[in-house]
């Protein structure tokens, strides 16, 4: 994979485990799938410890981290490593050429290639994976990492 690319989804994801963190520390029930956390009850905006301020929406959630705002959803059995292109460019905003990218067009166009050689795989909605790494689950007590499909 794109070393490039690889570093900008290896960010991303250390920076949604730190609001799942969060968010679990803060009280907030994590899903077991996605459509649990549709229907989990919780405001629809609030504060997690801390000050920090998230925004639910969907089958995910904004989290406005001290180091900068993420935003994610979780896969259909509550994972939390998916990622797609939007989320991607958004996480980097300006600092997107400290990844080593001039324009979002660039990171689409490598985004594509990955997908195309099969190092990116898609859920089916709207997340991809990294191919062949272990799931990361919101739920931990849905016990290990589960294993790509």
């Amino acid at each position: 994979m794109n070393k490039n690319l690889k570093n900008l989804i290896s960010n991303y994801q250390a920076s949604v485990r730190a609001a799942v963190e969060i968010m679990q520390r803060s009280g907030i029930p994590l899903p077991a799938t996605s459509s649990d956390w549709i229907n989990t009850d919780i405001p629809g905006r609030g504060e997690l410890e801390g000050g920090i301020a998230y925004f639910k929406h969907g089958f995910g959630c904004h989290v406005n981290l001290p180091t900068g705002s993420i935003d994610f959803d979780f896969g259909e059995r509550g994972e939390t490593d998916g990622f797609d292109l939007w989320r991607l460019v958004k996480f980097a905003g300006p600092a997107l050429a400290t990844y080593g990218f001039a324009t979002n067009e660039e990171v689409k166009k490598c985004f594509e290639a990955e997908v195309n050689s099969g190092s990116l795989v898609s859920s089916g909605y709207i997340l991809y994976y990294v191919a062949g790494a272990q799931r990361s689950l919101a739920d931990a007590r849905c016990g290990t990492p589960i294993e790509p499909r």
